[in-house]
């Protein structure tokens, strides 16, 4: 029995530091772009990252991509 993978859908999640909340803990926001190209690299995707958070109210913590692949058994 073999199993393919084959890519269905990549995304890019920005995870932003809200501040602390009144216990003093960070509060997290997470903006995530979907029907990411599995061909962009992940230095362009990093990059584009960094540009979008600019736009954003708060400041960057991390980029981080997502691929998900669909897995099908070939007989």
């Amino acid at each position: 029995m073999a199993v393919v993978a084959n890519q269905a859908d990549s995304k890019m999640k920005l995870v932003l530091n809200a501040g602390v909340d009144v216990n003093n803990k960070d509060i997290i926001k997470n903006k995530t772009f979907s029907n990411v190209k599995s061909t962009v690299t992940n230095e362009n995707l990093y990059n584009l990252g960094i540009a979008l958070s600019g736009l954003q109210s708060y400041a960057l913590t991390n980029v981080v991509r997502y691929e998900e692949y669909q897995l099908i058994n070939e007989i």
